[in-house]
């Protein structure tokens, strides 16, 4: 199973939203995550909410150039558009499987399983 969901987003200043399905961030598996991107470039957006809840670090932005991500431009996102919200509480709404194997507070889980947007 892979550690990461992959969202082709519109309406946003991203290109590509990427969801953590497991408690393995999937910046720490970039050439899993390379391998479904070759010859892509972009921006991309990592959505660590399953590991690191809704602190500070839970969006990250990084550049893809033909299909290898820029690992210089890894910044934290303080506020994402509406579409990376969307998604993101679409997917988690969705896969409520997902939620139950993350390592978030119960509480958090309820809220994402039942589309909450946080």
């Amino acid at each position: 199973m892979k550690n990461f969901e992959i969202s082709k987003l519109s309406n946003s200043e991203y290109d590509y939203l990427i969801i953590a399905t497991t408690y393995i961030s999937p910046i720490s598996t970039l050439e899993s995550l390379q391998n479904e991107f070759k010859h892509i470039t972009g921006k991309l957006i990592f959505d660590l909410t399953l590991i690191n809840g809704t602190s500070s670090n839970r969006y990250i932005s990084a550049v893809i150039e033909n299909g290898i991500v820029n690992r210089s431009s890894f910044s934290l996102v303080k506020k994402v558009d509406l579409a990376v919200q969307h998604d993101s509480m679409n997917f988690f709404a969705n896969h409520v499987e997902v939620v139950e194997n993350g390592t978030i507070p119960k509480a958090l889980k309820a809220l994402l399983a039942a589309g909450k947007i946080i």
